[in-house]
């Protein structure tokens, strides 16, 4: 049996772990805090769940496929959770006005019209240069924009077009290995279940790991995966590989905070998924999640999620948790019109969490894939192309089929 070693037990390490194991590898894992999960956890109290980080995943067939493997029944999105919010003035399902909108359509289709060419991100173009270009200001401003910042907690005037858009743009047309989108799916209990599962199927299956570890690279026997934060990694790479841990180390992170609030009063103006707030309004928060909305008995009492954060702005998780709580009071108050009391809440600060999918993120990754790794040596995670779980579950899964077409 080849052995094989993976530092991070985040969802990056433990998903590919599972799938070497699957393999035939005698897997160990080495983890540098206390817990398996890395972001993701769910707080579970009086009023119901609160999430860490990440609520759900996006249910393709490879994230289907890992709840089958693990044991676990997904939990699947309400009805009402199709319905989505931007807000402008007020919350909207669609945010631009008539005119706006026969720009946006004639801009869009002229450009269509252009070919895949005209439509692909031009080396070093920004999501919002891309934006301007192609569907024009407003769409740009009110949807495209609050969009991405929600994924990508960044604004797009700095966001790679490339690394974000030219994925869906130029892949082939029915290309039935590209994900496909089924809605969202978490587990009964919360993203928490899917960790736990994750590690008791590890187990069985004889894998190691290895909490509070410091493992050097060169300590190690056989490949390596290095599967953790592109920062993490370069702490890891600087004495064995230090050219690959000064590339990484040029990729800049965005600190994000979380709060998960309660009340006991249902918000039913804007029953839906949540709502995404453009920069343009000069908020705080990024977007709100309705979670009474999304998935069903989970709380005991409405709850919503404010998302807050950015690589330009910290500010906020430095404030203290009174300070926080009335700057939601007061953007509450203006986004939802609502000045229902609080119950309580759950405040989560995780400083340098995501990768910032910038310009230099692009130029970075592009000297990578011009660097050959060492033999033996393997990078994941997701700074490599894709911020999501699932994203990171399919490219999981093509790396254990890379490792083992190489090793088994």
């Amino acid at each position: 049996m080849k052995k094989i070693s993976v530092i991070g037990a985040g969802f990056a390490g433990l998903s590919l772990s599972l799938r070497l194991a699957q393999k035939g590898f005698e897997v160990d894992i080495y983890e540098k805090g206390a817990r398996v999960g890395g972001l993701i956890g769910t707080d579970k109290n009086q009023y119901g769940l609160a999430e860490q980080a990440a609520n759900s995943m996006i249910r393709t067939a490879n994230a289907e496929a890992l709840f089958k493997d693990i044991g676990l029944t997904p939990l699947s999105a309400l009805e009402s959770s199709k319905k989505r919010f931007i807000f402008r003035e007020k919350p909207r399902p669609w945010p631009l006005y008539f005119s706006e909108t026969v720009q946006f359509i004639g801009k869009l289709v002229f450009n269509l019209l252009r070919g895949k060419k005209n439509l692909s991100p031009r080396e070093n173009e920004t999501l919002q240069s891309w934006g301007y270009r192609i569907i024009g200001a407003p769409a740009t401003q009110f949807i495209l924009s609050p969009g991405m910042q929600g994924i990508y907690g960044n604004a797009t005037d700095e966001l790679s077009a490339s690394l974000i858009l030219g994925p869906l743009i130029n892949r082939k047309k029915k290309d039935k290995s590209q994900p496909q989108y089924k809605g969202i799916m978490t587990g009964p209990e919360g993203m928490q279940d899917v960790i736990d599962r994750l590690e008791a199927k590890l187990k069985d299956l004889g894998v190691r790991i290895h909490l509070n570890s410091n493992i050097k690279v060169s300590e190690l026997k056989g490949p390596v995966v290095v599967a953790t934060s592109a920062q993490s990694a370069s702490e890891i790479l600087k004495s064995s590989h230090a050219e690959i841990a000064a590339r990484l180390s040029r990729i800049q992170m965005t600190s994000l905070m979380s709060v998960t609030v309660y009340f006991s009063k249902s918000q039913n103006t804007y029953p839906g998924f949540g709502c995404l707030i453009p920069r343009y309004y000069g908020l705080k928060a990024l977007g709100i999640l309705m979670n009474s909305y999304i998935f069903a008995g989970r709380d005991k009492t409405y709850s919503e999620t404010w998302i807050f954060g950015g690589a330009h702005d910290t500010s906020i998780l430095d404030m203290s948790d009174a300070e926080v709580l009335k700057t939601i009071a007061t953007e509450r108050f203006r986004i939802l019109g609502n000045k229902e009391a609080l119950l309580d809440y759950r405040i989560f600060r995780w400083r340098n969490a995501l990768p910032f999918y910038n310009i230099e993120l692009e130029k970075t990754l592009k000297d990578l894939s011009a660097q050959k790794l060492p033999e033996g040596l393997f990078l994941h995670g997701n700074y490599l192309g894709g911020i999501g779980l699932s994203k990171i579950l399919e490219r999981g899964d093509k790396l254990a089929e890379e490792i083992a077409s190489r090793y088994v």
